[in-house]
């Protein structure tokens, strides 16, 4: 992976009350990426919000008016009537977009009995995963990547320990 320049940008949109790093979130996507020994260039997007936002953008891309956990995009794959975005000169191999509801990791927190950090942590391994092309339409792919974010989510809170 050396010579391999990956680019994280946080954004935390109507964020009261907030607890999250910027740092911490960053540092959790580039360890994913260490994790799935990513050797080309990414660039990924990350935004912490509000429901009504996260909802907004699910109705707008998957046709689903509620709020949901994280959305995630790969900007290579077949959008609307399967466009796909060329890749422009010098830009990152693979770009990603994930966004991800503060107050519904916070719900969801509270119904697992673990912290907002430990249920953020996870739908960021779970998002990034999902750039990087991993899914789960069928059983399988279901448990491949169950499997693979619960390794992850093991390393990353082993590394922070040491």
């Amino acid at each position: 992976m050396s010579g391999t320049i990956h680019t994280v940008n946080i954004r935390l949109k109507r964020m009261d009350g907030c607890t999250l790093k910027r740092a911490w979130l960053k540092q959790t996507v580039l360890a994913v990426l260490a994790a799935e020994r990513v050797a080309v260039s990414m660039e990924i997007d990350c935004m912490i919000t509000d429901d009504s936002t996260i909802r907004a953008l699910n109705r707008k891309y998957r046709g689903i008016d509620e709020p949901t956990d994280v959305l995630s995009f790969a900007l290579d794959e077949a959008g609307p009537f399967d466009t796909v975005f060329p890749r422009l000169p010098g830009s990152p191999g693979k770009m990603g977009i994930l966004v991800i509801s503060y107050a519904t990791a916070l719900t969801q927190a509270e119904r697992r009995h673990v912290g907002v950090e430990e249920e953020v942590r996870l739908l960021l391994v779970h998002g990034v995963l999902h750039i990087l092309g991993y899914d789960h339409d069928g059983r399988a792919d279901t448990a491949a990547m169950r499997r693979r974010e619960a390794e992850i989510v093991g390393l990353l809170k082993r590394s922070r320990r040491h």
